[in-house]
């Protein structure tokens, strides 16, 4: 019996020993957000990679759009209650601070970590089948350029400069941009394969004119690339109720030419990043696609 019950002293020791401890915020307010204020918009401000990466703040957020962001999965992953998706009634307001040097993964995992103590969070995962698109390398190669941090980066700071081909430069810490042009956009990125086709599927919507927030196809990364990559891409399209256009600044060209032949009109989606890039969108019946299955949750958040 002494056996016994020292093995099972040990093991549970050592079971306790090698969970890693829980990742959390140095302070955080969960709270209903109440009537809109001016100046409050959707999305998130600040974390790691930004201008503030000592604090993000949610102004107004569904609890839907709150746990696309922590498990970095698109909102059409997130299955449950219909009220997850309320944005009249159900909507928060989070404020949090983060540790010094902070990674944007460890930052995910505290918002999901608080997102579980506060609302009471009961979830499980599911894979389901649906249509999609992949991306992979085209026939030529792939057209991209590895991205070579520099040593002495200027801060982020000051107005956005546009270069002489008519895209946003991006400042240090910033994976994408965008300038509306006439019927196109023309957006500038640094991001991984991963990254690109995480957003891919609104600039696939913006190509066929869908409006902003309706449900994006998925696609999924096949390309085999691994760096990270800072490239350029110009398709026809239109951004509605969604920042403004940037005017270029004196070290930039005003009117610079489209990036794709300024005789012709820009080129669908499709098309631009297989003619820019050197990839290729194709589409699929059956992907497998992870679905994050809420089971319950509170409809109010226990008190910070």
């Amino acid at each position: 019996m002494r056996l016994a019950s020292a093995i099972a002293l040990f093991l549970t020791t050592a079971f306790a020993q090698g969970v890693d401890p829980v990742v959390t915020f140095d302070a955080a307010s969960v709270k209903p957000a109440g009537p809109p204020v001016a100046g409050d918009t959707g999305g998130m401000r600040g974390g790691p990679g930004t201008g503030d990466p000592g604090r993000i703040t949610f102004p107004r957020a569904t609890l839907s759009t709150l746990l696309a962001r922590a498990y970095d999965v698109l909102p059409e992953q997130i299955s449950g209650p219909a009220w997850l998706d309320d944005s009249s009634t159900y909507v928060y307001r989070i404020d949090a601070t983060l540790p010094p040097n902070t990674t944007r993964e460890q930052s995910l995992l505290m918002l999901r970590n608080l997102l579980a103590e506060r609302f009471h969070l009961r979830l499980h995962h599911e894979t389901r089948t649906r249509p999609a698109y992949e991306l992979v390398v085209a026939a030529g190669g792939p057209k991209l350029k590895e991205w070579t941090p520099l040593t002495n980066a200027p801060a982020g700071k000051g107005k956005p400069t546009v270069d002489g081909n008519g895209f946003l430069r991006l400042p240090p810490g910033a994976p994408v941009g965008f300038i509306m042009g006439p019927g196109s956009i023309r957006m500038s990125y640094r991001q991984t394969m991963a990254m690109f086709c995480h957003g891919l599927g609104t600039d696939i919507n913006i190509s066929k004119g869908v409006p902003l927030g309706s449900p994006q196809p998925r696609v999924i990364d096949k390309t085999g690339l691994t760096g990270i990559y800072e490239f350029t891409l110009e398709f026809a399209g239109s951004i509605r109720s969604l920042g403004e256009n940037l005017s270029a600044p004196a070290d930039g060209e005003p009117g610079a030419p489209l990036a794709s032949d300024p005789d012709q009109a820009a080129p669908d989606i499709f098309a631009a990043i297989e003619k820019q890039l050197g990839l290729k969108l194709v589409k699929v019946r059956d992907a497998p696609v992870d679905i994050l299955v809420v089971d319950s949750a509170d409809k109010v958040p226990t008190e910070n």
